[in-house]
């Protein structure tokens, strides 16, 4: 199936804008989502921290070669400077290229808020910020080269640029970046959390990959793949920031699940996106998922109600006339809001969540803006 799959690339649709302000309004309960809320006012309980967290986040990315073990350990120093004689210039040249586009800082933010929620605002907490920046990161380079992907965030990616064997070393790098910043923020629970959360993301993108070549998927299936592949970074993300809160165990699970339900509805919308969102949004080539061969729910709603596509998609003749035709098919069968309904249902999960939060912990912005972020994320559309 993947390989016959790959030579589809999805059509251009006419009225796409007015198809998604729809999707966007049925998918927040009918109501539409206020233009005002944007990611910087959701950020704004955060602001400083977030400032302070992008800093340790540049500096750390540009820091790209490790001191010398001895000389490091001589000298005392812990600095992320780099002497010249260490340094690797096609190593600057990709941290600089990753600095240029960066994305949403959705899962840094998801650790700050949480902690926030606490009244905790320490190096470690943005220590622990960065951190999962940089494990996402990494998985993003990785998923470049699984994907053979040209763009990632508007820009050439790490494979396209440097080739393949440096991405794979890059991202590695970058996840060595990582647990060294988990080691310095002393925070056991979340080296726990996040070590963990790294080995079930790419657990789901193995699972993905084997998904590719099933013939009858299944939407369980699906659930658990993103359950992997997404969920658990964000959900650890939340879960650290309510350890470094120094919360009671109950309260620990409330954030965990929060961010668990965060995640599924991030990647429901995500594969939606794939189907219906420009290139120029995207950041990346629209149509990706069902180039390479990925199963994602609209996919399998479809197969569910026309088998008829099923049998066109596993057939030999070409897709790319009947782009368009696939696209109408999925609107009319209900595909894309059926995927919809699967978050929303996430989505009241993550606001229940926060409501036992708030009866425990008290109201505050950091929560108000974690309510938010929720909806921002069911109506965005990129």
């Amino acid at each position: 199936m993947a390989p016959f799959i790959s030579r589809f690339l999805c059509g251009a649709c006419q009225n796409q804008g007015q198809f998604m302000s729809s999707i966007a309004t049925a998918f927040t309960n009918g109501q539409p989502f206020s233009a005002t809320v944007t990611l910087d006012s959701l950020f704004k309980p955060i602001v400083e921290q977030l400032e302070q967290t992008q800093e340790l986040y540049n500096e750390t990315v540009l820091a790209t070669t490790e001191r010398n073990y001895l000389q490091n350990l001589l000298s005392g120093e812990s600095g992320s400077f780099i002497p010249a004689e260490f340094r690797v210039p096609v190593a600057d040249r990709i941290a600089n290229h990753l600095l240029q586009s960066q994305g949403k800082w959705i899962r840094a933010a998801l650790v700050l808020l949480s902690a926030g929620a606490c009244g905790v605002k320490t190096q470690s907490v943005r220590q622990v910020a960065v951190a999962v920046e940089l494990i996402h990161l990494a998985t993003l380079v990785h998923d470049d080269i699984i994907d053979e992907a040209p763009m990632r965030r508007g820009l050439p990616s790490i494979p396209a640029n440097w080739g393949n064997s440096i991405a794979v070393l890059m991202g590695d790098f970058l996840f060595s970046k990582a647990f060294k910043l988990l080691l310095a923020s002393e925070s056991i629970p979340s080296q726990t959390l996040l070590t963990r959360a790294t080995g079930q993301m790419c657990l789901g993108e193995i699972k993905q990959l084997y998904n590719s070549q099933t013939e009858n998927p299944r939407e369980q299936e699906y659930l658990e793949m993103i359950e992997n592949k997404t969920a658990s970074l964000m959900s650890a993300a939340t879960a650290s920031g309510a350890h470094l809160g120094e919360l009671d165990k109950n309260n620990v699970e409330r954030f965990h699940t929060y961010g668990h339900a965060v995640g599924m509805t991030f990647q429901i919308t995500d594969d939606v996106l794939d189907y219906t969102a420009s290139t120029n949004i995207l950041g990346k080539e629209r149509g990706g998922d069902l180039r390479n061969g990925k199963i994602t729910l609209p996919l399998i709603h479809l197969f569910q109600h026309d088998s008829a596509v099923k049998n066109m998609i596993h057939s030999s003749a070409s897709l790319e006339d009947k782009s368009d035709y696939i696209f109408r098919l999925m609107t009319k069968t209900g595909s894309f809001e059926y995927a919809y309904s699967v978050g929303r249902r996430y989505s009241e999960q993550a606001h229940e969540s926060l409501n036992e939060l708030e009866k425990s912990v008290g109201y505050s912005d950091c929560l108000h803006s974690l309510h938010n972020l929720i909806d921002f994320i069911l109506a965005r559309q990129r």
